[in-house]
C-alpha cells in the first residue's frame, strides 16, 4: 500500500507507465508561449478560459505552483459563465488534492466533474471524460482494487476515447492497461495491447505538445516486454524509435527509463558490458531527478550481469549499497539479502553469507507469516461465519417444522378442495380470457398501424407546412428587398434618365456621376440578394468557406462572431450543405435581433455521419419554458429543418443568461 501510495503521488492524472511516472522532453516552451499569447490577445472569454486551465495544469505538472494558481484564479472567474467550462472546472480544481494525498475526495470530485460532463457530446468533452475515467480507474488500483481499475479502462475509458477520436489519448488507455498486464507478469497480453497502442500514437496528430513524450514513452515500454519475451529484433526496433525522439534531449527522465530497456535488451544479448554501460547511463539521469526508486532498480538490475561477468566484489558493493538505502520496501529488503548471502558464499565468506541468509530467512518468514495468518484470519472468519448461519438455518427449519405439523391435519383436505376449485376456475378464465385477449390484441394492431400512419402524415405536413412558410418568408423578404431596394434606385434612375433626355444640352458630369453611383449601389443590392439566397462561396468553395464569409459578413462594430470549424469534409451533398447553412444563418439572426450580445461563437464539426453545430452568444437569453408560447417562427422552422435529418436540438438558456444552441445531424 505505502508503495502504491508514492508513485500515485508522483504521477497521478499522467496515466500509467511501468514505473509510474510522468515523462517529459523538457520542450514546452513553445506550447506554454502559444497558450500565453492566446490568452492575451482572444476576445472570447471561453477561448481564455479553456486556454488558462490547460496552462495551469501544465504548470502544475512542471512543480511551478505559483504560475499554475494565478492561471487557475483566472479560468475560475470565466468558467462560471459557461457550461462547459464549469463542468471542466471541477476536473481541474480537483489536481491539488492529489499533492494533499486525499485521494477519497479526489476521486468523488473525479465521478462529478464526470457526471457533469456526459451532458456534453463534444470531442473535447469525450477526451477529457476519458482522461478522467483513467485516474478514476488508478484510484481503484490504490485501494487494491485492480480488477476494477482494469473493468474501468476497458469498460468505459476507452469506448469514451473513441467517441473523442483523440488517438493519442487512447494510445495512453491501451498504454496502461498493457502496463496492468506486464504487472502481473502477463506479458504476451501486454503485447496486444500494445500493438494497438503503437498503431493509434502513429496516425495520432503530431501537433500536440506532448505528442514525442506519449510516443517515446509507449515504445521503451514495448521494447523492455519485448525483451522479455524473448523478440530480441523486435525490441530493437522500438529501442531505435525511441531513441530518435529523446536523443536530441539528453537531459530529459525519459532517459533513465530509455536505459532501463536498453539495458535489459543487451542483457539478454549476452551482451553484459554493453548492459552496465546502459544502466550507469540511467543512473546519472534518475539520480539527476531525484527519482530514487528508479535509481534503485536500476542498480539492482546491474547485479545480473555483473554477476554474469564474475564481478563477484563489485556486485558484493551495488548489494550492499541497495540494503543501506532508505528508500526500498520489505520484497526489495528480501531479494537484496538473498542475492548477497549467494554473493558472499561465492566469494568463500561464509561469515556474512550465513549473516545475511539469517536476515532473509527472518525477512521470507515475516512475510511468510503475515501471509499465513491472513489466510488463517480469513479461513477462521468464514468457518464462524458458516457455524452461525448454519445454527440459525436449523432453528428456523425446526420452528417451520413445528408450524407445518400443528396446521397440516387442519388445512389439508380443506386446501385440497380449494385448490381444485381455483384450478378449475383458473383453466376457465384463462380460456376466456385468451379469446378476448385475442381480439383486443388485433383490435389493437390495427390501431396501432393506423396510428403510426396518421402520426407519420401528420409530421410530414407539420415539416412541409414549416418548408413552405419558410420559403414564403424568404420570398416576401426578396420582393421587400427588390422593391424598397433595387427598385427604388431603379426608378430613381429611369427618372433621372427622361429628365435627361428632354433636356436639350448634353448631361452634365455631376449629373453622370450620380446616376453612375445609382448604378453601381443597385449592382451591389442584386448581389447582396443572391448572396442571401444562395453563397457563391458555397457552391465554389464549400460549407466551410461560406459559414466563414457569413460570419464575416453579419459582424458589426458592437457584435464579434467567432467562427470554428473541425473536420468539414468536402464531399457533403450541396442541397445538405445548403440546409446547413440556413440553420447556422437562422441561428446568428436570431441572436443578432433578440440577444443584445455582443460576442457569438460558431462552431461545427464532423464526425464521419454526424455533423455537430454549437452557437453560444453572451446576450440576455430566454426561459426555454415558454418555448411552445412563441408566436414567431424562427425556432419552429429551425426545429422542422433539425428533424428532416433526424438530428437532436439541445437549448440552454435562461433569463439574463448566455445561450447556448447544440445541433446533432445525421448526414
Amino acid at each position: 500500500m505505502k508503495r502504491k501510495l508514492l508513485l500515485l503521488l508522483v504521477s497521478f492524472t499522467f496515466g500509467f507507465s511501468y514505473s509510474q511516472r510522468f515523462y517529459t522532453l523538457d520542450d514546452d516552451g513553445p506550447y506554454i508561449d502559444s497558450l500565453t499569447h492566446v490568452i492575451q490577445t482572444t476576445k472570447s472569454d471561453s477561448i481564455r478560459g479553456i486556454n488558462s486551465f490547460k496552462l495551469a495544469d501544465l504548470f502544475r505538472r512542471s512543480k511551478k505552483n505559483e504560475l499554475s494558481d494565478r492561471y487557475l484564479l483566472t479560468a475560475n472567474k470565466i468558467a462560471p459563465k459557461y457550461p462547459f467550462l464549469k463542468a471542466a472546472a471541477i476536473y481541474y480544481n480537483a489536481a491539488g488534492l492529489v499533492s494533499k494525498g486525499d485521494f477519497d475526495n479526489y476521486g468523488k470530485q473525479l465521478n462529478l466533474a464526470l457526471t457533469e460532463l456526459r451532458k456534453y457530446k463534444t470531442k473535447d468533452s469525450y477526451s477529457l471524460q476519458a482522461f478522467i475515467l483513467k485516474n478514476i480507474s488508478l484510484i481503484k488500483v490504490l485501494q487494491n482494487n485492480e480488477l476494477e481499475g482494469m473493468k474501468i479502462l476497458i469498460n468505459e475509458a476507452i469506448p469514451t476515447g473513441k467517441k473523442g477520436n483523440d488517438l493519442e489519448t487512447l494510445s495512453i488507455l491501451y498504454k496502461s492497461v498493457a502496463t496492468i498486464f506486464m504487472n502481473y507478469d502477463e506479458r504476451i497480453k501486454a503485447d496486444s495491447y500494445l500493438k494497438t497502442a503503437k498503431e493509434y500514437i502513429e496516425q495520432a496528430s503530431r501537433s500536440t505538445y506532448t505528442y514525442q513524450e506519449t510516443k517515446a514513452d509507449i515504445y521503451i515500454i514495448d521494447a523492455e516486454n519485448k525483451s522479455r519475451l524473448h523478440m530480441l529484433a523486435e525490441a530493437k526496433k522500438s529501442l531505435d524509435i525511441a531513441y530518435n525522439i529523446i536523443r536530441k534531449y539528453p537531459d530529459s527522465n525519459l532517459n533513465g527509463s530509455y536505459y532501463t530497456a536498453e539495458g535489459f535488451y543487451f542483457y539478454r544479448l549476452g551482451q553484459f558490458n554493453n548492459a552496465l554501460k546502459s544502466y550507469d547511463k540511467g543512473i546519472v539521469n534518475s539520480t539527476l531527478h531525484q527519482d530514487i526508486l528508479l535509481t534503485n532498480r536500476l542498480k539492482f538490475s546491474k547485479y545480473e550481469p555483473l554477476k554474469a561477468l564474475n564481478r563477484l566484489e563489485d556486485a558484493k558493493n551495488l548489494l550492499l549499497d541497495l540494503i543501506g538505502s532508505t528508500t526500498h520496501f520489505a520484497l526489495d529488503q528480501r531479494n537484496y539479502t538473498k542475492e548477497l548471502a549467494q554473493t558472499f558464499e561465492s566469494l568463500g565468506d561464509t561469515k556474512n553469507a550465513y549473516k545475511y541468509l539469517s536476515r532473509y530467512n527472518t525477512i521470507n518468514d515475516s512475510l511468510n507469516l503475515s501471509e499465513y495468518q491472513g489466510k488463517i484470519a480469513a479461513l477462521e472468519a468464514k468457518f464462524n461465519r458458516a457455524e452461525n448461519e448454519k445454527k440459525i438455518s436449523q432453528l428456523e427449519a425446526q420452528r417451520e417444522r413445528d408450524r407445518l405439523v400443528a396446521q397440516n391435519n387442519k388445512l389439508y383436505y380443506g386446501l385440497l378442495v380449494a385448490v381444485s376449485v381455483i384450478l378449475l376456475l383458473l383453466v376457465i378464465f384463462l380460456w376466456i380470457n385468451s379469446k378476448n385477449q385475442k381480439k383486443i390484441a388485433t383490435q389493437q394492431s390495427l390501431n396501432y398501424v393506423q396510428n403510426l400512419e396518421s402520426l407519420k402524415n401528420q409530421k410530414e405536413i407539420e415539416v412541409m407546412q414549416a418548408v413552405i412558410r419558410g420559403e414564403e418568408d424568404e420570398r416576401k423578404r426578396i420582393a421587400r428587398d427588390l422593391h424598397d431596394g433595387v427598385g427604388s434606385m431603379l426608378s430613381s434612375l429611369r427618372t433621372r434618365f427622361l429628365k435627361i433626355s428632354s433636356s436639350s444640352g448634353p448631361a452634365s458630369k455631376d449629373e453622370i456621376e450620380n446616376m453612375n453611383g445609382i448604378l453601381n449601389n443597385s449592382i451591389t443590392e442584386l448581389r447582396q440578394i443572391s448572396f442571401n439566397l444562395i453563397p457563391e462561396t458555397l457552391l465554389k468553395l464549400g460549407l466551410e468557406h461560406a459559414l466563414n464569409d457569413l460570419c464575416h459578413m453579419l459582424e458589426t462594430d458592437d457584435i464579434r462572431i467567432y467562427f470554428q470549424a473541425n473536420q468539414i469534409r468536402s464531399d457533403i451533398p450541396e442541397n445538405i450543405q445548403i440546409m446547413i447553412y440556413r440553420i447556422i444563418q437562422e441561428l446568428l439572426n436570431n441572436a443578432l435581433k433578440h440577444s443584445s450580445c455582443t460576442e457569438i461563437l460558431v462552431d461545427c464539426s464532423q464526425n464521419q455521419s454526424r455533423f455537430f453545430i454549437t452557437v453560444e452568444d453572451n446576450g440576455k437569453g430566454f426561459d426555454t419554458s415558454q418555448i411552445k408560447n412563441f408566436t414567431g417562427q424562427g425556432l419552429k422552422n429551425l426545429k422542422s429543418r433539425v428533424e428532416l435529418f433526424n438530428g437532436k436540438i439541445d437549448i440552454q438558456s435562461s433569463a439574463n443568461h448566455p445561450t447556448t444552441f447544440n445541433i446533432e445531424l445525421s448526414i
